[in-house]
């Protein structure tokens, strides 16, 4: 069926978008400003930006409308062979997915996984989360990378423009899930909700102490290293090492 239903409501959409920015902006300043300008912090805020929208988004995938619950992710193993089958045979007929199809869902499932890992091992700091901070970093660019090239193949395989769906909320397919209504409040409170939150997040942020207050959890967290600490460290460390050189 080539119809066009409704399929992703305000809510999801917003939290897609969302998610989307923030991952974007704390990327292109990881990759664009040395760490240790006081502007790679933004790069951490940003971090956490996008994990609340990911808490949002797992709210929406428990409770929200059914193209974004969890439940409707198309990830049994034999739909998901059948899948990617249909695509390297480069068969005619293709299974017509309502929502995510097992490609997307596959995404969205690493990149919910893959975030909280990456924010968390950024924040702990020290060489043995840095190296997992980079290599899931990276494996969290190669799953973006892999998605958008996805929709691309998509596009051009079968004249469909997917990414437009979560502009519109309107997706070609099966009819029968389609939404009664947008939810246009609840897409109003959920924008409401992460612009608050994030305006927040900025505000408890001190630039001189390099901390951020975190909003609802009250907790202060360090972002990046702490400099004068560790130099006054240095200064002890070495200060020890003179007085013992001296004792002997």
């Amino acid at each position: 069926m080539n119809s066009k239903p409704l399929l992703w409501d305000l809510p999801t959409r917003v939290c897609h978008w969302a998610f989307a920015l923030s991952l974007t902006g704390s990327f292109a300043v990881a990759l664009g400003v040395d760490d240790d300008s006081p502007l790679f912090r933004l790069h951490m805020l940003l971090g956490l930006a996008a994990v609340f929208v990911l808490g949002v988004r797992i709210v929406l995938g428990l409770v929200g409308s059914k193209s974004a619950r969890f439940a409707s992710f198309p990830l049994q193993p034999r739909v998901v062979i059948e899948y990617f089958r249909a695509i390297i045979t480069r068969a005619a007929e293709r299974r017509d997915f309502a929502g995510n199809n097992p490609g997307s869902a596959l995404a969205a499932v690493a990149m919910f996984v893959l975030v909280p890992v990456v924010v968390a091992s950024g924040l702990w700091g020290g060489e043995a989360f840095e190296e997992v901070h980079e290599v899931a970093a990276y494996l969290l660019l190669g799953v973006i990378g892999a998605h958008l090239l996805g929709l691309a193949v998509h596009w051009v395989t079968r004249r469909d423009p997917i990414a437009l769906a979560m502009i519109t909320g309107r997706k070609s397919g099966p009819a029968s899930p389609a939404l009664a209504s947008s939810h246009r409040v609840w897409g109003a409170v959920v924008l409401i909700a992460i612009g608050t939150w994030t305006g927040a997040l900025f505000r408890g942020y001190d630039a001189n102490a390099g901390t951020v207050r975190v909003p609802l959890m009250g907790a202060t967290l360090r972002l990046g290293e702490n400099e004068g600490a560790e130099n006054h460290s240095g200064r002890e460390r070495e200060s020890r090492r003179r007085h013992d050189h001296d004792d002997d």
